[in-house]
């Protein structure tokens, strides 16, 4: 007779691995089955933080989450709050430590190494991962739940919908858990990227590709402002990147799929400087021709460029210096869009969190069948909170099934 898993998950990354754990802790290791389309587990989370992991974020609330119902958010991170989650992953024997912003990275800055340790506790406590076994239909029975795949049906009495988003599918990202979702009878919000690239006009950007300066970055949608970041900004030969562009692009990426109104990208390149003490500033510098005139305030390149964007030539003398203040303070360009769920660390969008329990991430309309992390209409901010809402949404619903 075949086995009854007492808890089958589908897919091997962040939510998926944490929930296995969590799982194998309550129920024994030898009830819990991981299921893996890839070669191998948690690709995705190598590159978490740059290779670096961000666990976690002290601010870790529903404020920094997004999606059509955030309250929904509320009781699962309540219940497994940063704390508890620095606690989790040093039962792992990762030690973490806080730095800027409230972002939580393990000491040896490895995601490799938080990934190892997942693996090496899954492998302690027994439990079964199968790679390279992709998942066709999830078929709720009575009092038990049938996965398919191409070669075999495994039987489980509670099944973990674990299998991610679509962002990075060179990383494993794809649109599977949402047609499993979906067959089961949920309804998917519309995908969009998020924390991701933004493509804008190059005509004057591609001058300073490569060069990273702190900055404010707006993106006004038809005159209204509708968000606004400071931090580094990289340029790029197809237009703005960096943590100052990528924390607020969710916005690029929803106007992008809505495709209406015209969206514009506002950088102030001095935000540490008001307009009047720029304009002291500037009346009071040397006079030199254009090419070097922002030298020594601004990179001479991007200096040259915001003096061309004001309508000098650099062979020009610099005698007006308002063009340059409303340049600097307001260097706009028009925005394209993202570079796409290709270059996107997140999904927004996804299951809607109406049909599904908050408390224990049940469906409403599949029993026995629970869903997870970035399946979830549900994302958060840059700077660990999507990792955190992963390994969260795994202890919710591995405490439901493992009572």
């Amino acid at each position: 007779m075949a086995k009854v898993w007492q808890t089958v998950i589908i897919g091997g990354g962040a939510s998926g691995l944490a929930a296995a754990v969590f799982c194998a802790r309550a129920q024994g290791g030898e009830q819990v089955l991981v299921l893996e389309k890839a070669p191998r587990v948690g690709k995705k989370l190598l590159a978490t933080g740059n290779g670096t992991c961000n666990i976690t974020n002290r601010l870790a609330t529903p404020p920094h989450y997004h999606g059509a119902n955030i309250a929904f958010t509320a009781p699962v991170l309540n219940a497994f709050t940063p704390d508890d989650c620095l606690l989790f992953f040093d039962s792992l024997g990762i030690v973490c430590a806080e730095r800027e912003n409230g972002r939580y990275y393990p000491l040896c800055e490895q995601a490799a190494a938080v990934l190892d340790c997942l693996r090496l506790e899954l492998n302690r406590l027994g439990v079964t991962v199968r790679t390279e076994c992709a998942v066709t239909a999830v078929k709720p029975q009575k009092n038990r739940v049938d996965v398919h795949t191409a070669e075999e049906t495994f039987t489980a009495q509670n099944v973990l919908l674990c299998t991610g988003g679509a962002a990075s599918p060179s990383l494993g990202g794809s649109v599977d858990g949402y047609a499993l979702a979906t067959a089961l009878g949920h309804r998917k919000t519309p995908l969009f990227p998020a924390i991701v690239q933004v493509k804008t006009d190059t005509t004057f950007i591609k001058a300073m590709k490569g060069l990273r300066t702190d900055a404010a970055v707006t993106f006004v949608l038809d005159g209204k402002p509708l968000c606004t970041h400071t931090g580094e900004l990289l340029f790029t030969e197809y237009g703005i990147s960096g943590p100052a562009v990528m924390q607020i692009s969710r916005a690029v990426g929803d106007w992008e799929r809505r495709k209406n109104g015209t969206m514009l990208a506002k950088i102030d390149l001095l935000p540490s400087m008001t307009d009047e003490a720029l304009a002291r500033h500037l009346a009071s510098r040397p006079r030199r021709t254009a090419e070097d005139f922002l030298t020594g305030l601004l990179h001479k390149r991007i200096g040259q460029t915001v003096c061309r964007a004001a309508g000098f030539s650099l062979g020009d003398t610099v005698n007006d210096v308002s063009r340059l203040v409303e340049t600097i303070k307001r260097f706009t360009v028009t925005v394209g869009g993202t570079q796409g769920f290709g270059g996107a660390q997140v999904t927004a969008g996804g299951i809607d969190t109406r049909e599904v329990d908050p408390l224990t991430l049940e469906s409403r309309l599949a029993p026995h069948v629970y869903l997870l992390g970035e399946l979830l209409d549900v994302d958060g901010d840059c700077g660990g909170y999507n990792l955190h809402w992963a390994w969260a949404s795994a202890y919710a619903a591995a405490k439901a099934v493992s009572r």
